[in-house]
């Protein structure tokens, strides 16, 4: 018999502590910043880096989201 909650693990966000979902999606976590990532003009900003590493775009479907991760995300904003 499972819990009735979900076992969630802690991560950094841009240097903010937060709690995901044990196995989390990145792709999930960037629509939760309201990032489509599906959305290829959206997309064309914005650059990832988990633990200090660069993630490329076509492999955010794969990545999940371990205990203690660093997540920095950037996204580029046009005008100035």
């Amino acid at each position: 018999m499972s819990s009735s909650t979900d076992p969630s693990i802690p991560v950094t966000v841009n240097g903010d502590g937060r709690t995901v979902p044990e196995d989390y999606p990145l792709t999930e976590l960037l629509r939760d910043l309201e990032i489509d990532p599906d959305n290829e003009d959206e997309a064309a900003g914005v650059a990832v880096a988990l633990n200090e590493s660069v993630v490329r775009r076509q492999d955010w479907e794969d990545v999940r989201l371990a205990e203690e991760d660093s997540i920095e995300i950037i996204q580029a904003q046009p005008g100035g």
